[in-house]
């Protein structure tokens, strides 16, 4: 099985630096002595860092905490998800090969690799060139949108150049057509991801197709077809009432690490008010202690709000020691703080109407399989 790990070109330098990985896969010379020489593919990366950001012996950026600010929560997260898709893109290159029964070497795997980190940038985006990827990375790199926006079409980016790897083929404009569009879709959800996930990267697809189509670099209109739409789910707002909160407060997590830390995200969420967003990048640099308030900046609307310290939060922050627990994904926060509400009892049957087509009918489940990320700012100061 192939291993990949990143290294840092000048891991003693003051300076940004570039990263590579090298990437063993089995391949090998023989020595005269008759002994194997293993040959792992050395590859350059298009990131750099400074190296004093850089944890050498895991061979990843290091993660910021409210004592180490070498590295913003943003940059680092964004860091972690390109060196992730470029060591997935990289196995997903090597798979296909011997899937082909291709023999793989170091030579053609980097040819490979290039064509999908590098060729890009060779071909200047602005003028009228076919490829989608490369007009995707030049909106990105000159659009004004916000920065969470910037950061959705960034991912957007990443799995159109996932599925490039796995495919083999540059995907150009006049390519994007209901068969693309159906063998897409069945990539993402093969991935793990929810139908409302797959729908933000559909929703961002065609929103590229239709810049470019202003721009005059394609004429295929496939992407506005009623087929070619966003998949969604049916999404339902629960409200959690104070005694429903204080059974969350008071369920013995100590043995399940992974849910108390959730659950204090969530209560400290209900206790301030603030969106997922906004909670993911809280830090102790946030929290005034001295005058017992939040001061924070929020994603959505950019306004910088001051909310009274809560007595959960002053808890919950000693807890930790002034260290808030780091965020999880938007999708397991919510599937743990699902499994939390059954824990804590939270069973009342919820009726709820769903359409099929032309077809409505109903269905119960209980509170806690509704209970989300979304549910905390509903319930602002309600323990």
């Amino acid at each position: 099985m192939a291993t990949v790990k990143f290294y840092l070109t000048r891991p003693k330098s003051d300076k940004p630096t570039a990263i590579f990985f090298l990437m063993n896969y089995g391949a090998y010379t023989i020595l005269p002595d008759g002994k194997k020489k293993y040959l792992p593919l050395k590859y350059y990366t298009n990131e750099t860092i400074l190296p004093e950001r850089w944890d050498t012996k895991v061979g990843a950026p290091i993660a910021p905490t409210a004592r180490n600010h070498r590295m913003n929560a943003g940059e680092y997260r964004e860091l972690k998800a390109a060196l992730d898709n470029i060591e997935v893109t990289a196995k997903d290159v090597l798979r296909r090969l011997e899937n082909d029964g291709i023999q793989p070497t170091n030579e053609l795997l980097t040819k490979e690799l290039d064509k999908i980190f590098k060729g890009y940038k060779e071909i200047e985006p602005d003028r009228d060139v076919k490829d989608l990827l490369c007009f995707v990375k030049s909106f990105i790199e000159k659009t004004d949108k916000k920065p969470n926006t910037v950061k959705g079409y960034k991912q957007t980016a990443r799995e159109i150049e996932g599925y490039i790897a796995l495919t083999g083929k540059r995907l150009q404009f006049e390519n994007v057509d209901l068969d693309f569009y159906l063998s897409f879709v069945e990539y993402l959800t093969n991935k793990g991801y929810s139908p409302n996930t797959v729908g933000a990267r559909i929703k961002d697809l065609k929103m590229f197709m239709n810049e470019a189509y202003e721009r005059n670099l394609h004429t295929n209109m496939d992407f506005k077809k009623k087929r070619f739409s966003k998949p969604k789910e049916e999404t339902y707002s629960v409200y959690l009432n104070s005694d429903e909160l204080k059974k969350i407060y008071k369920c013995d997590l100590s043995d399940e690490p992974r849910l108390d830390r959730v659950r204090d995200l969530f209560l400290i969420g209900c206790c301030t008010g603030l969106r997922f967003s906004d909670l993911s990048l809280l830090s102790s640099d946030n929290i005034d202690n001295v005058e017992s308030v939040i001061t924070i900046k929020t994603v959505k609307t950019g306004r910088t709000v001051v909310i009274p310290l809560h007595a959960i939060v002053r808890q919950i922050l000693q807890k930790y020691d002034n260290e808030l627990p780091r965020v999880p994904s938007n999708q397991k926060f919510n599937d743990y703080i699902k499994e939390i509400a059954k824990k804590a009892e939270i069973n009342e049957p919820i009726l709820l109407q769903r359409t099929k087509g032309t077809l409505t009918y109903a269905e119960t489940k209980p509170k806690y399989d509704l209970v989300t990320s979304h549910v905390r700012k509903h319930n602002a100061f309600a323990i």
